[in-house]
């Protein structure tokens, strides 16, 4: 019985040694106990500079592209996209046979991930054709004029999205285009 008494005793002593610790500590630092603990995880503003690229679309005829269910600007940036992020190397000297290169591939298969769940999007009839075209607009924008800035955070944050709601987040909420 002595033994039980003597243990809970240490162990009361223990608890509220450890209790007045924290009011000590908190007097001690006053302006740290005033703040608020709060965990802001915001996420990262990524921020490109970029140029006008209306000089680009206009050297585009209706010829160079295909009818898109989004409009006819859209089909421009995407055969714009195409074509600054992919190009042909043959596959032997001699053969007619090309492969295809693609340059940031992170970046050219989350935009194309992103058109294809919008289609299916509009399709099922969950959004609006105009909704779709507006943000796939915002994604080629992005995608075009990142293009030659460096974008190793940017590739990296594309890759430890999950799907592609966040991925669409990321295209055109995070991202902010400097003129």
């Amino acid at each position: 019985m002595k033994t039980r008494l003597r243990l809970l005793t240490i162990f009361f002593v223990l608890i509220t040694g450890r209790l007045f610790a924290q009011d000590a500590l908190a007097m001690a630092f006053p302006e740290d106990a005033k703040r608020t603990v709060t965990s802001t995880n915001s996420l990262p503003v990524f921020e490109f500079r970029i140029y006008s690229s209306a000089q680009d679309l206009s050297t585009i005829t209706e010829d160079m592209v295909e009818v898109h269910v989004f409009g006819e600007l859209v089909s421009q940036k995407l055969y714009l996209l195409d074509s600054k992020y992919t190009y042909q190397v043959p596959i032997v000297p001699g053969n007619p046979q090309t492969r295809t290169i693609v340059r940031k591939p992170v970046i050219y298969d989350a935009v194309r991930k992103i058109e294809r769940y919008l289609k299916k999007s509009v399709k099922k009839g969950e959004i609006s054709t105009e909704t779709a075209s507006n943000e796939f607009n915002i994604v080629l924008d992005v995608a075009n004029n990142v293009f030659t800035a460096d974008t190793k955070t940017f590739e990296k944050a594309i890759s430890e999205t999950d799907n592609t709601d966040s991925l669409i987040n990321l295209l055109t909420k995070r991202v902010n285009l400097v003129y």
